[in-house]
């Protein structure tokens, strides 16, 4: 005779099954259900809009139901409030592009076992962003407007606790869609900023900067930061979530790239899910550190220590470290 499953299990299985509302998510915004859901529908309606089978579709439908995401009145479904606000095209707030991309690093997840044996994700598909000059366009878009997405609220908070007094000259180093670099000249008139990055991404950076009426003073320049030319003469290099996708030697060559370009006495101020000394917390560093490891070749999470030391060993003044959300902080430090 068996004993029955012990209440505690029951943690383990909510673990296990909990992939299971995310991809119902992930799935649902691919197909862009939720543009078409902003009235009443019923799963047949919807599946002719997406192209896809009725049945299936009303089985994902009531999964959205079941998790709240969207409201049912008999055999009829409707946007809830969150996917209304974020997940339809063409609205302020619309935030699908990260949903979008995370669901483009699912192969990465799904092959965790056989990275954890080889030491490293697939080299074929792994996220050797550097490398992806010719990247597929649409892969491209998706990623830097995600990062627009994640960036677009913390962006202003970051601007406030960051000192831009006497700051003329700025660096957005590998800054994607501008999102800081925007914020940044929003805060301080005086500032002239360049974002720095590759082709692609330097395209949507273009955009976001016309769209914020800053083309006169946030300037692009396209290239590969671990092999080109980066400028110089800034008296504030920002370097946001950049180091995590890298390997530490990659780590200390943007960094030592990063101080060479500074002004005596400029600051560098590098932001990213750093990790406390016992990389266990905050939470979702430790769990974007398994991500990295699942979908680059060798980037991982780093603690703020370690960072730290590589930019005082670069030449700058020990730096100061600041929480800017639950999930991220900051790392201040001054060219001596």
């Amino acid at each position: 005779m068996t004993n029955p499953p012990a209440d505690d299990f029951r943690e383990i299985m909510g673990l296990i099954q909990s992939f299971r509302p995310a991809k119902i998510l992930m799935v649902a915004t691919d197909l862009l259900m939720f543009d078409h859901l902003e009235e009443f529908r019923t799963a047949d309606e919807i599946a002719a809009e997406v192209k896809a089978d009725s049945r299936a579709v009303g089985i994902i439908l009531n999964g959205l139901a079941a998790l709240q995401l969207v409201d049912k009145e008999g055999e009829r479904f409707r946007n809830g409030r969150l996917v209304s606000r974020y997940l339809v095209r063409g609205k302020d707030e619309y935030r699908g592009a990260i949903v979008r991309h995370m669901h483009h690093t699912w192969w990465g997840w799904a092959d965790l076992e056989e990275t954890v044996r080889r030491g490293h994700a697939d080299m074929a598909r792994s996220e050797r962003w550097v490398d992806r000059v010719n990247a597929d366009e649409d892969w491209v878009r998706e990623f830097i407007w995600g990062m627009h997405a994640i960036a677009r609220d913390l962006a202003p908070r970051v601007a406030a606790m960051v000192d831009l007094s006497g700051v003329k000259s700025l660096l957005d180093l590998g800054g994607g869609p501008a999102t800081y670099a925007i914020a940044f000249a929003q805060a301080n008139p005086a500032i002239q900023a360049t974002v720095f990055d590759l082709p692609q991404p330097i395209t949507i950076a273009r955009e976001n900067i016309r769209r914020n009426g800053l083309a006169k003073r946030v300037n692009t320049m396209a290239g590969n930061f671990l092999k080109d030319d980066i400028g110089s003469g800034y008296d504030f290099i920002w370097i946001s979530q950049i180091l995590h996708s890298h390997t530490e030697e990659q780590c200390r060559l943007i960094i030592d790239k990063a101080v060479k370009a500074l002004n005596p006495g400029g600051q560098m101020v590098i932001q990213d899910f750093f990790l406390n000394d016992d990389r266990v917390s905050p939470l979702e560093a430790a769990m974007f550190s398994v991500h990295m490891l699942a979908v680059t070749p060798g980037g991982r999470a780093y603690t703020h220590r370690e960072v730290a030391a590589m930019m005082e060993s670069a030449g700058l003044n020990p730096p100061e470290h600041k929480i800017t959300s639950p999930q991220t902080s900051i790392l201040i430090g001054r060219k001596k």
